[in-house]
């Protein structure tokens, strides 16, 4: 990672530590390596991002491995992901359907991630050091089913609406929240980890209630009328 420059910011808050006192066991490695994208990009998570350093926490896998654990577990009955229910059930289930290459890259220290898809391209999902470093582990399963919604044909079709803090008058917001894009995704995910998620904390699942409404309050162009 001699590129890359990052701060590991506290643990205890972003849940790396609670997380990651669960991911070391190499069942769960095995798992997430072969169902969330990673199998055949060794190349992408060696050189420092932690491919030889799979449980150390401060590394960019096993802090990608801990939005994998809670987006595999957070439903008390985690075993059901159909379509048919909760989407604390099937987001796993949708990440896994959508994301079959996904890589670890630099970025410009603030970036968080990329979807890559399309004819001539090569269908892929980039995070970068944002997505590690400036997210605590909801809002990194967040990500994931954000980027994987895209991944799924789901682009962003508007300008971010005045005030937003994602940048006003930008491109990369949602329409609506009917339109069932990338943000609506995420922020649905966020909402229900916060009503009903398990094997977490309270602080966790506040976490994900308080970045649900920042992106209801701010990634569409049509404000969707509620909060959580």
């Amino acid at each position: 990672m001699a590129t890359c420059s990052y701060t590991v910011p506290d643990k205890n808050v972003t849940g790396d530590n609670f997380y990651g006192a669960s991911i070391c066991n190499q069942t769960y490695i095995d798992y997430f390596w072969n169902t969330y994208g990673f199998a055949g990009n060794k190349d992408y998570w060696d050189d420092g991002f932690g491919w030889e350093d799979a449980c150390n926490t401060d590394k960019p896998l096993a802090r990608t491995f801990n939005a994998c654990y809670l987006l595999t577990y957070s439903a008390q009955d985690y075993q059901n992901d159909a379509y048919s229910g909760a989407m604390l059930n099937w987001a796993r289930r949708y990440v896994r359907d959508n994301c079959d290459d996904l890589r670890s890259l630099c970025g410009d220290g603030s970036a968080i991630a990329r979807s890559f898809s399309g004819a001539f391209v090569d269908d892929r999902i980039e995070l970068y050091l944002g997505f590690w470093y400036s997210k605590d582990v909801p809002g990194r399963a967040e990500t994931l089913i954000h980027e994987s919604r895209h991944q799924g044909g789901k682009p962003h079709n508007a300008n971010f609406p005045a005030g937003s803090v994602f940048g006003a008058g930008k491109s990369g917001a949602d329409s609506t929240w009917g339109y069932e894009g990338a943000w609506m995704y995420g922020a649905l995910y966020l909402w229900w980890f916060y009503a009903q998620g398990a094997r977490t904390t309270s602080a966790l699942r506040e976490r994900a209630r308080q970045r649900g409404n920042l992106v209801i309050d701010n990634a569409f162009a049509t404000h969707p009328g509620f909060n959580i």
